[in-house]
C-alpha cells in the first residue's frame, strides 16, 4: 500500500500581527502547500491520502478556504484515491463549521464519534490495505486514543492515524498535552504504521512498526524553520516501511546567526555583505526552490550599532533587502 501522510495542515492561520501583505501570502502559502501535496498524491498514483488532524487552525474558516479544500480533495477522490481525515485538538469533531461541511464521497472524516475504517485499494481494484482512525471529538482531549483503535486482523498492512502527543517525541513540549501516548502503546497495538500529527517537527519515532511525524506542511513562525511537506509511504506487511519526505512549502523560514561586522561602516556595504552571506549559505541548499522569510540575527561589533539600535533604521534595511 502507498499513500501521503500529511498531519497539521494548519488552514487559515490567522499570522496575526504580520503586516497585511505579509499575512496574504502567508495564508495563501498554506493553500499552496496543500495543492502541491494534492499533485504529488495524483503523481505518484497513490492509494490513499490519510491527514492526521488540525486540517483547519480553528473555527473562524473562510469561504474561500472551504471552496478550495472541496476542490483539491475531489481531483483525488474523483480518480479513486481515498482520504482519511482524523480530527485534532485545532478542528474537532464537535466544532460547529468544520462538523457542518458536506464532504465529497471518498472522504471518511474520524471525528471523535467513533474509529473509521476502511480497506485501501489500487488502480486495478486489488486490495492492498486498511486505514483506521480515530479524531478528536473535543479540543482538549486528554484520554490515551490510540486504546479506541480496532485491532488489526488479516494479512494485508495496517496503517493508524492520529493526532496525539508521543512524550519522548523532539519537540512534544512545544505542543499542550492532548491525546498522550507513548511509543511503547502504539507499537503493542500492532500497526505496521502509525501516521501522527499534533507535533510539528519532523521524525521518526521508531523504524519497526513505523511511528512517524512528518511535521506542519507550512512553517507559521521563525522557530519552524527548514523544508516542511509530508511522507510518502509504502507498507507490504512483510518489511519496514519504506518512508521518503516530499517538500512542499512555498514559503520557508529561517534563523541565521552572523557575526563579523566590524568592517563593514555604510549601508551599502552592509548590504553587500548579508547578500554575500546569504548567497553562501544558499550554497549548502543545493534545489531549495522557495521563498523566505528570513531573521538575522547580528552579533558582535559594528561602526552602525547605533543606527541598527533604531527600529526606524531597521526597517529600512528590511526594505532594502527585499
Amino acid at each position: 500500500m502507498r499513500f501521503l501522510h500529511l498531519a497539521d495542515v494548519h488552514l487559515d492561520t490567522p499570522f496575526a500581527g504580520r503586516r497585511p501583505e505579509v499575512r496574504r501570502r502567508l495564508r495563501g502559502a498554506v493553500r499552496e502547500a496543500f495543492g502541491t501535496a494534492v499533485d504529488t498524491a495524483l503523481e505518484e498514483g497513490v492509494d490513499a491520502v490519510v491527514i492526521a488532524g488540525d486540517l483547519f487552525d480553528g473555527a473562524t474558516l473562510s469561504f474561500q478556504t472551504e471552496r478550495f479544500l472541496l476542490d483539491e480533495l475531489r481531483r483525488l477522490t474523483e480518480v479513486g484515491i481515498p482520504v482519511v481525515y482524523a480530527t485534532g485538538n485545532h478542528d474537532p469533531g464537535r466544532q460547529q463549521r468544520r462538523s457542518r461541511i458536506e464532504w465529497p464521497t471518498g472522504v471518511h472524516v474520524a471525528d471523535g464519534e467513533g474509529p473509521v475504517r476502511i480497506a485501501v485499494h489500487d488502480r486495478e481494484g486489488r486490495a492492498t490495505g486498511w486505514i483506521s482512525a480515530v479524531g478528536h471529538a473535543t479540543d482538549r482531549e486528554t484520554r490515551d486514543l490510540s486504546s479506541r483503535f480496532p485491532k488489526p486482523a488479516g494479512m494485508l498492512p495496517e496503517v493508524a492515524v492520529l493526532h496525539a502527543q508521543v512524550g519522548s517525541s523532539r519537540g512534544a513540549e512545544d505542543h499542550a498535552r492532548y491525546a498522550p501516548t507513548t511509543v511503547g502503546a502504539l507499537r503493542e497495538r500492532g500497526f505496521d504504521y502509525w501516521a501522527l500529527g499534533h507535533v510539528h517537527r519532523r521524525q521518526e519515532l521508531l523504524d519497526e512498526p513505523a511511528i512517524h511525524y512528518p511535521g506542519n506542511i507550512q512553517g507559521r513562525t521563525p522557530a519552524e524553520s527548514g523544508p516542511r511537506g509530508g511522507l510518502l509511504v509504502e507498507v507490504d506487511g512483510g518489511h519496514p516501511a519504506q518512508v521518503v519526505f516530499r517538500s512542499f512549502a512555498p514559503v520557508r523560514w529561517e534563523t541565521l546567526d552572523w557575526a563579523g561586522w566590524e568592517e563593514v561602516d555604510s549601508l551599502d556595504a552592509l548590504i553587500r555583505s548579508m547578500a554575500q552571506r546569504w548567497a553562501a549559505w544558499l550554497e549548502g541548499e543545493p534545489g531549495a526552490r522557495c521563498e523566505w522569510m528570513l531573521r538575522i540575527r547580528m552579533y558582535g561589533g559594528t561602526p552602525l550599532w547605533r543606527a541598527l539600535r533604531d527600529p526606524a533604521e531597521r526597517e529600512t534595511l528590511e526594505s532594502e533587502l527585499v
